[in-house]
Order: C-alpha cells, then sequence, then structure tokens
C-alpha cells in the first residue's frame, strides 16, 4: 500500500521547543553588529586624518598641532588609534 502522507519521506528539523537548550546554536545581535562598527571606526579615522592633512599651517596653529604631530598621525595606519 501507497504511503499518502505529503511529507513522508522529506526530513523536517526539529522546533526550538524540541532542541536541548545546550544545543540551540543562536548568533547574538552583537556578535553581528560588532565587525561593521569596527569597519566603521577605521573608515571614520581613515577620513579624520585625511582631513588632518588638507590643513595649513595657520590652522594647525589655531588647534595647537605642529606639522609633525600632523605627519606622525597621518602615517599612522587607520585600525590603530
Amino acid at each position: 500500500m501507497r504511503n499518502l502522507n505529503p511529507t513522508a519521506g522529506y526530513h523536517h528539523w526539529p522546533s526550538p521547543a524540541r532542541l536541548g537548550a545546550t544545543s540551540r546554536r543562536w548568533i547574538s545581535h552583537e556578535s553581528l553588529t560588532a565587525p561593521l562598527r569596527l569597519v566603521r571606526r577605521w573608515r571614520q579615522r581613515a577620513r579624520d586624518r585625511t582631513a588632518l592633512a588638507r590643513l595649513d599651517s595657520r590652522m594647525l596653529r589655531d588647534i595647537g598641532l605642529t606639522p609633525s604631530d600632523v605627519m606622525r598621525e597621518i602615517n599612522r595606519p587607520f585600525w590603530r588609534e
């Protein structure tokens, strides 16, 4: 006799209620957003350093920086604070 159950032979994932607490693998929101925030911070540092490099000596004096301070800052890699 043929099985008339339309779902026979198909694998069904167990519902979360049937899974034990130790076998659940949830990805936290923090683990997804942390890399994005890090990349945004790196891009902002790169933009800030580019803007700093465009300032002339009068503007640098106004904000209390020397050209050597600027050179040290703009030559740092974007991933370093």
